[in-house]
């Protein structure tokens, strides 16, 4: 009977720190994964001109400092810069995070802001954004690249596949509005960058229900909850 306890507290021991080693492991993997994080805009406008991509023709200038909160004044810079500061807080524990900018008072194009992530080798780069310029509608959307797009042919499926996740656990999280993923080859954010990569509209501040959400701290946190949830879905499926 003693000896059959004593196996079976050996076994039970064995099964224990396999557990805690792989539990270490997997913690370890996750720490080695670099994610970068872009609060999209920032205070210091910025008109000059840049290529759309990598070697193209076309170049245009953008909007740096992005919306200003139809009720409540806020802007966008301000508004990208502090979810993101609480994503990399939620992040800081499993990933070793990189944010473009740390302060509104920059003066970054958006191929810096991409460079720095394809600089670092990151696993991902996700761009934080709060607007929509061409209407006042509200809700979420994600935008990744097209599966033809001409300046990074071999990103198409793992970005998609960020976007997604991102969209699907944002909307989980926040219960706000969801649109179907976007795909674009107009963004100089998604063009320039070399890692597999999404912007992310949290919300539109030309929407007045959008703007007054996003000036609060709880909602601000579920967002940055989501975003987070949306990389962990993203790495549990590769």
């Amino acid at each position: 009977m003693i000896k059959n306890l004593k196996k079976i507290n050996s076994i039970a021991l064995v099964i224990l720190l396999f557990v805690a080693f792989s539990l270490s492991a997997i913690t370890a993997q996750a720490k080695q994964r670099i994610i970068v994080i872009d609060p999209g805009c920032q205070a210091i406008e910025n008109n000059q001109k840049e290529s759309i991509g990598p070697g193209a023709w076309k170049r245009v200038s953008e909007d740096m400092v992005g919306a200003t909160g139809v009720t409540t004044g806020n802007k966008e810079y301000d508004v990208n810069l502090q979810i993101a500061l609480k994503v990399n807080e939620l992040l800081g524990d499993n990933y070793k995070v990189e944010l473009t900018r740390k302060s509104n008072d920059v003066d970054m194009s958006n191929s810096d802001r991409a460079m720095i992530a394809n600089t670092l080798k990151a696993d991902l780069y996700i761009s934080i954004h709060a607007s929509n310029p061409n209407d006042a509608s509200k809700g979420i959307t994600v935008i990744c690249q097209t599966k033809d797009n001409p300046y990074s042919l071999t990103n198409y499926s793992n970005s998609r596949l960020l976007a997604d996740t991102l969209l699907g656990s944002l909307a989980d999280k926040t219960g706000a509005e969801s649109y179907k993923v976007l795909e674009s080859d107009k963004l100089m954010g998604i063009n320039w960058c070399t890692v597999p990569n999404a912007i992310v509209n949290v919300g539109n501040l030309n929407n007045q229900q959008d703007d007054e959400r996003l000036a609060e701290e709880d909602y601000q946190q579920k967002i940055a909850e989501g975003i987070v949830a949306g990389i962990d879905s993203y790495f549990s499926q590769k």
